[in-house]
């Protein structure tokens, strides 16, 4: 079985595809695990993202609600995605919960140019990325200090930190209550944008702080506010009046 052709077609359910986003672990033979984003799944089969570099050794042990830690073997690997055979079939229970908590915790990321689905702009993700990771080192906290902290599991934050996906409003909330901060400090930065704060501040090659900052908010809070009601960061206006 090739990356082309995963999954299969009489492997995959009926219903309409969704994109997947459930973070977990894979456990390999040397008893490591590496965090992991499931991107498909059905009653014999994962398809998962990792890490750039990290290869994983075949069998290895995944994660699931529902299941514990389920054994499979890996049958092929790109640069981030691994294809891998279940050794036993999953109960629809378990695929349920692995879709319905992905749902819970990530807001939907998708490649640039991919418009078949709602998706996330690049720049929530990249915003919301960097606010985190920043604010965790300066906590001096590891991401499973932070996990511990904040009750979400390691994979989500380790997903989250990579621009892999964005959290939904919920998390978010309860991942800046982790780090002891308003969840503005992660979508913008410490604090409002200033009143006082000069109109045309310059930036290095050109261009206006103000302006820049207000974009990634505007970026960052239609992602937020398409993802909690339901809906695309298109069809979100925000109105500023001054």
């Amino acid at each position: 079985m090739t990356a082309e052709d995963w999954p299969s077609a009489h492997e995959r359910r009926s219903e309409e595809r969704r994109h997947l986003l459930f973070a977990t672990t894979a456990r390999g033979a040397d008893g490591a695990n590496q965090p992991v984003l499931v991107r498909d799944i059905s009653a014999r089969g994962l398809l998962l993202e990792t890490e750039e570099g990290v290869i994983l050794d075949s069998p290895i042990a995944v994660s699931l609600p529902e299941a514990g830690d389920v054994e499979a073997h890996v049958i092929w690997q790109g640069d981030k995605l691994a294809g891998c055979r279940l050794d036993d079939h999953l109960s629809q229970a378990t695929i349920d919960a692995v879709r319905d908590r992905g749902d819970a915790a990530h807001a939907e990321q998708f490649d640039d140019g991919d418009t078949s689905d709602p998706a996330v702009p690049r720049t929530a993700a990249r915003t919301v990325a960097a606010r985190l990771k920043q604010l965790r080192i300066e906590r001096d906290l590891t991401r499973a200090e932070l996990a511990e902290r904040s009750g979400i599991s390691t994979p989500s934050i380790w997903a989250w930190e990579t621009g892999r996906t964005v959290p939904r409003i919920g998390s978010l909330e309860t991942l800046a209550r982790g780090l002891g901060v308003a969840v503005s400090e992660l979508q913008i930065g410490s604090g409002p944008l200033s009143i006082d704060m000069p109109p045309f501040a310059a930036v290095e090659g050109g261009g206006d702080v103000r302006m820049a900052r207000l974009a990634e908010l505007v970026a960052a809070s239609k992602a937020q506010i398409a993802a909690l009601a339901g809906t695309t960061p298109d069809r979100v206006t925000i109105t500023i009046a001054l």
